[in-house]
């Protein structure tokens, strides 16, 4: 019975999918598709500053959320020297991925400022 259900089931899907497809026909309709820009960039320079733009958009309250987690493996360490161990290495490794976020945006802003200015 289970079976026989499944693919009653599977046949009610294809059928929902494809069947559509074979009542259009096809005429004389020209069809013009235009594709347009989503990150209406035309340069590659525009192109690197919209992508570090949402990375650090994204990236900002990921750190934010990751000192809060650092700060309470902290507290919840109570003096146990493990989890301090623990605690410092997750606080460490934070701030190098805030610096690294931070960094890659300062570099690009040097690098486009500069490209700008030589062209």
């Amino acid at each position: 019975m289970k079976k026989i259900f499944n693919k009653i089931q599977y046949l009610i899907i294809y059928l929902m999918m494809f069947l559509p497809l074979g009542l259009i026909r096809a005429t004389d309709v020209e069809i013009s598709v235009e594709l347009e820009n989503p990150i209406e960039a035309d340069t590659f320079q525009e192109l690197v500053e919209a992508i570090l733009e949402v990375v650090v958009a994204i990236g900002t309250p990921i750190a934010i959320l990751a000192i809060i987690y650092s700060g309470f493996l902290f507290v919840s360490a109570r003096g146990n020297s493990e989890k301090l161990v623990k605690a410092r290495e997750a606080f460490m490794w934070t701030i190098i991925g805030v610096a690294i976020l931070l960094g890659a945006k300062l570099l690009s802003t040097v690098i486009s400022g500069t490209i700008s200015n030589l062209g």
